[in-house]
């Protein structure tokens, strides 16, 4: 870590001066100085939250590529974004951030002077500096200029399960009745290209998934929901008016072709040779929407998971090799794996209709994302659930990511933490990683710590790979079936509060899991911390992330903490600290200041979503307190624009007053009734308490752990816009 006296602010934030200006022909290079050796973004790679140039050169390719995510090499999306941590003269932190808009391959050369050099090899200087000064600042800056994360749809906060290798749609069945018959709660159920006729977009296998159609209605009619996958390449070899996405895109012709020619460009993927679609192409949404709407008639999916999209290719370009032209060989090309820039992928000079594909490749999955966002509404007429491999500045608007193919390891449960504070910072704030690991063999022990965690990513998903067992929770021992069960429970509880960060990020540009910098920005011991993060601004996670062992190492930053979920305060704060960390548990704890709208889960999210609420008032040092809960269908498009929804504001002042304010109460489908009250660090008895002023006798004080339940309430919380809850305490 660098000493604090290191990072003071003595540069402007642009500074070219260290070394000149090239701008040439397929060939800019620029360079400024950084206020500090401390760096946070520059995605999509796999490396610490942190960045630090102190004493080491760095260097970061930006080239969307499909590789397993490893260290030192550029991987599945292009975010040229960055935040610089300083300190102002009076010893505060400052922040400020830059991003250059550039989707040409590029590399990023950090420096310990500290600077920072762009290279890149198209386009031009787009560079934007957010001078901050908070962090939050420059993430609303940021956003203000790539656009707000998409509010998703309410069952997406569930538990979603699948994987490559069910097979036969009786595997497919065994697993969901293996998971019903553990009462073990999930949302969403997927399939992967095994359960696609000779891996064909937009089919299914009539033979070995002979019934899917009706499996995926039947999950509906239980609350489920499903998502099937889609990947870009279209076969181009099936016979001639057979295969509709082919026959209808040659006739809308929006496939990419080949460099100066209308030839098309094929490629090879898993139904083998492929063409590409050219989502830049004005007709290729209309397309898109055409065979998307055609397939769900059939199979009705909710939600589609867009994979292979940096786009992937098995061939290096194109089936004919590609030009000697100079897109196809520049006379410079950054540190992409492979060395080239066609390294499994099309050929750059192949053309679009925006520009060629030199220029567009990192963008792929960015307009495969909006002609799947908007195809999914126009379809389902509902809020759209788009998962995205690969991702650019601004996906966020338009769908979810996951951070690809990881592996069974604790090393890449670990990894996935600065994965997921990272796509925050870059605006795709509904993101996670393969629980368990995708890759490799998983084990009981490493499959139940990253259940625990996975409960508190944004998206929650269970996925492994072909030829690996089964790593559903119910294929597990009994114990771990339940540590399991205990861990997305206590997710499902929170869900109102889940949903309520996803409506702040969408509407205020409010990151929903964060790093503990960006709330203790004047700690620096919180400057390197990636083994933690925030859940908002009020609950800080602790996962264990090492085998064999029964402890973690924390820092708890200095203020108000209670255990969660027992509510038990903790006494030593700002200090790093052993805490037990069996099996059974992972470490959470609520900040003082805060409450949390919570709910008693069921089976799904939605046979839940009528279940009474809960709040957990958290008092701070100065025995106040503050929350919020938006509420609406969880699937309509227009909630807000309609204002067909509620808003609350919960706040609890003088130790012993909690106002309920329904600032907005125009959703009235879903009851919203109260029906326990906990608060945290009450620290004198209470004899009495009040609801709207009339007496009211269901309340515990549990005097050693200074926890007040007050519950049975039945409350409805529409029913007038102001409530008061009081409590008294003796003196």
């Amino acid at each position: 870590m660098s000493s604090k006296k290191n990072l003071k602010a003595s540069n402007p934030r642009f500074d070219s001066s260290v070394s000149p200006l090239i701008f040439a022909d397929q060939f800019i290079k620029f360079s400024t100085r950084l206020s500090s050796p401390l760096i946070y973004g520059l995605g999509e790679h796999r490396q610490d939250l942190l960045i630090n140039i102190t004493e080491q050169w760095k260097k970061l390719t930006f080239w969307s590529r499909d590789f397993p995510p490893v260290q030192n090499t550029n991987l599945y999306g292009v975010h040229p974004f960055h935040i610089n941590l300083e300190l102002n003269k009076n010893g505060q932190t400052n922040f400020h951030g830059q991003f250059l808009l550039n989707s040409n391959a590029m590399d990023i050369d950090l420096q310990p002077l500290p600077a920072i050099t762009y290279t890149t090899i198209g386009g031009i200087i787009d560079l934007y500096i957010f001078t901050g000064p908070t962090v939050q600042n420059v993430i609303e800056q940021y956003w203000d200029i790539i656009g707000k994360p998409i509010m998703p749809p309410f069952w997406s906060l569930g538990f979603h399960l699948c994987r490559y290798g069910y097979n036969t749609i009786e595997n497919l069945l065994a697993t969901i009745e293996r998971m019903h018959n553990a009462d073990f709660p999930y949302d969403v159920q997927w399939t992967d290209i095994d359960a696609m006729s000779s891996y064909l977009d937009f089919t299914y296998d009539e033979k070995n998934f002979h019934d899917l159609p009706n499996l995926v209605r039947e999950l509906q009619s239980d609350g489920k929901h499903y998502v099937n996958i889609i990947d870009p390449g279209i076969s181009s070899i099936q016979p001639s008016g057979s295969y509709l996405p082919y026959d209808d895109g040659l006739k809308k012709n929006i496939f990419i072709t080949k460099f100066n020619s209308t030839e098309l460009i094929n490629g090879k993927v898993w139904p083998g040779t492929t063409v590409f679609p050219d989502f830049t192409n004005p007709n290729a949404t209309e397309w898109w929407t055409n065979i998307v709407s055609t397939f769900h008639d059939i199979v009705p999916f909710d939600g589609m998971w867009i994979d292979m999209n940096e786009p992937s290719n098995f061939l290096d370009g194109s089936s004919d090799g590609c030009t000697d032209n100079k897109l196809d060989n520049p006379p410079f090309v950054p540190d992409v794996l492979g060395g080239s820039l066609s390294s499994k992928t099309i050929c750059p000079s192949a053309q679009q209709y925006l520009s060629s594909h030199y220029n567009l490749h990192s963008m792929f999955g960015y307009f495969e994302a909006i002609a799947s966002n908007r195809a999914m509404k126009t379809i389902r007429k509902k809020r759209p659930f788009i998962l995205s491999r690969s991702t650019f500045a601004g996906s966020g608007q338009f769908t979810a990511h996951w951070t690809g193919d990881n592996r069974a390891t604790f090393d890449d449960m670990y990894y996935s933490i600065p994965a997921i504070l990272s796509f925050n910072m870059f605006g795709i704030t509904h993101v996670g990683a393969d629980i368990c690991g995708f890759g490799l063999e998983t084990t009981e022990e490493l499959c139940t710590r990253w259940m625990q965690l996975g409960a508190f990513y944004p998206f929650m998903r269970n996925h492994n790979d072909l030829g690996q067992k089964d790593q559903d929770p119910a294929s597990f021992s009994w114990e771990a079936q339940q540590i399991m069960k205990q861990a997305v429970l206590m997710r499902y509880s929170l869900i109102p509060f889940w949903y309520t960060l996803h409506h702040e990020a969408a509407m205020a540009s409010r990151t929903i899991v964060q790093p503990l910098f960006f709330e203790f920005s004047n700690d620096e011991n919180t400057y390197n911390i990636d083994q933690q993060f925030l859940i908002g601004r009020a609950i800080l996670v602790s996962p264990n992330l090492k085998s064999e062992t029964n402890t973690v190492h924390v820092y708890i930053p200095s203020d108000v903490w209670y255990d969660f979920p027992s509510g038990v305060k903790v006494q030593s704060v700002g200090v790093f600290t052993d805490l037990d960390a069996p099996l059974s548990k992972i470490n959470a704890h609520v900040r003082g200041g805060f409450i949390i709208p919570m709910q008693i889960p069921r089976a799904n999210l939605m046979i839940g979503r009528d279940n009474p609420f809960i709040l957990l008032v958290a008092q701070s040092q100065w025995s106040n307190a503050s929350g919020n809960l938006f509420w609406d269908d969880g699937d309509s498009i227009d909630s807000i624009e309609t204002k067909s929804y509620n808003y609350l504001e919960f706040s609890l002042n003088n130790a012993n007053t909690l106002t309920i304010d329904a600032l907005v109460r125009n959703y009235k489908d879903s009851p919203m009734r109260l029906d326990i009250i906990k608060v945290l660090g009450v620290n004198k008895s209470v004899t009495g308490v009040t609801i709207n002023g009339k007496s009211y006798t269901n309340f515990l004080y549990n005097i050693p752990d200074q926890i007040l339940l007050i519950y049975g309430l039945d409350l409805d919380m529409l029913a007038q816009a102001n409530q008061v809850i009081q409590w008294t305490i003796t003196n």
